[in-house]
């Protein structure tokens, strides 16, 4: 196994993967923007403990059922339900007179930042398809002949590690830009955040009732 190319590979995936703008990413930027930078590394963090819970099912196939259509229906249907509620919260706080000093609950929570995280991110099982389709790149390229249990821990913790970093800097940088934000554009953002969410959630729920019917 080329060790170097192998982590640098593996990282760089991770990264690529955490770029898509999704739910994830839009509560990260609420708290960024709002002052609460730790709540949202905690977003970041409930996300990749899924993201590498799924790694685990993914490489030592401890789940397969999670596969099957019908699963995944489910899990788009509570993706459905739990971006709702959160596109409630995030076009309440739109309306606030001062969106720069928000102080909800969900914001400020460290523990609950992190269940919905996680929860946002656990409503995806196709993240094993992402695991299982790097895998087979990495193969492809010569870089490793067979995952071992060594081997696929270590592309599961750089992988996870490149997940974590590209979310961790987005927060850092939305954290330090609100700088540059007023309190009218902020009720702007985070109104247009509420809608990419409702779009999620009908993507989500499209997506399921085309498998269930």
């Amino acid at each position: 196994m080329n060790t170097f190319w192998f982590i640098v590979i593996t990282y760089i995936m991770g990264i690529l993967t955490a770029i898509p703008i999704g739910a994830t990413q839009i509560e990260i930027a609420k708290r960024s923007l709002n002052n609460h930078r730790r709540t949202a590394f905690m977003v970041a963090l409930g996300s990749v403990s899924s993201d590498l819970m799924y790694g685990f099912i993914a490489m030592f196939g401890v789940a397969p059922f999670l596969k099957e259509k019908f699963v995944i229906a489910i899990f788009g249907l509570a993706a459905t339900a739990i971006l709702w509620l959160l596109a409630f919260f995030t076009f309440r706080d739109s309306a606030k007179s001062n969106m720069l000093e928000l102080s909800h609950p969900t914001l400020k929570s460290k523990r609950l930042s992190y269940v919905i995280g996680f929860s946002l991110a656990v409503t995806n099982p196709m993240m094993i398809i992402w695991w299982l389709i790097g895998e087979k790149f990495i193969k492809d390229l010569g870089i490793v002949e067979n995952f071992d249990p060594h081997t696929s821990l270590l592309y599961l913790a750089v992988g996870g590690f490149g997940l974590f970093t590209y979310l961790f800097m987005l927060a850092n940088t939305l954290f330090w830009s609100k700088k540059l934000i007023t309190n009218e554009m902020m009720k702007k953002i985070n109104f247009g955040l509420g809608v990419v969410l409702v779009l999620l959630s009908f993507y989500f729920l499209i997506s399921s009732l085309r498998i269930l019917l």
